[in-house]
């Protein structure tokens, strides 16, 4: 049940977004509406262990912010190979070696979204469970940053779901 109720409230700050109304009586209102929701769908919901919380917290916030900044980076290469009139582009396709995802798709999930998120390069397809192939628009710039990357990438994310390493 506290798995339940802790993951009604960000869907209670979302409700207060959507509707414009910075009260308690909305947050409260969009908690109830959370709760609902979960309960409705029968979803398999994650333990929570409350001596876990702080560092998933603290791995979140990490995740968000070299994310954020990987954005911006790729986002700044991009509009620098675009702009250059030679558009020096070396497309190509990056096999990049991860996780097992038959033992979690959630993370496999964010992985992919993570690096398809970031301008440049693109996930197309996943083979045996333990290969990502990326599209990339700079295949030599992206296969020195990709494992290091998609490394700590998994770290987070694991951390965030509180998933021991495989």
């Amino acid at each position: 049940m506290l798995a339940t109720v802790l993951l009604a409230f960000p869907l209670a700050v979302i409700w207060m977004v959507v509707t414009s109304s910075l009260s308690l009586e909305s947050f409260f209102v969009g908690s109830l509406l959370g709760i609902a929701i979960q309960l409705l769908l029968h979803s398999e919901r994650p333990s929570v262990n409350l001596r876990c919380l702080p560092d998933q917290i603290l791995a979140f916030f990490i995740y968000t912010v070299t994310l954020g900044r990987d954005v911006v980076i790729s986002s700044l290469d991009v509009t620098r190979l675009v702009l250059n009139p030679n558009m020096p582009i070396n497309p190509g396709i990056l096999a990049v070696p991860t996780q097992d995802f038959s033992k979690n798709d959630i993370i496999a999930a964010f992985s992919a979204h993570g690096i398809t998120l970031t301008p440049g390069e693109l996930v197309m397809d996943f083979a045996e469970g333990h290969t990502m192939f990326v599209h990339c628009l700079d295949v030599e710039a992206s296969a020195q940053n990709a494992p290091p990357a998609q490394t700590k990438r998994l770290l987070l994310l694991r951390r965030i779901m509180g998933v021991t390493a495989a």
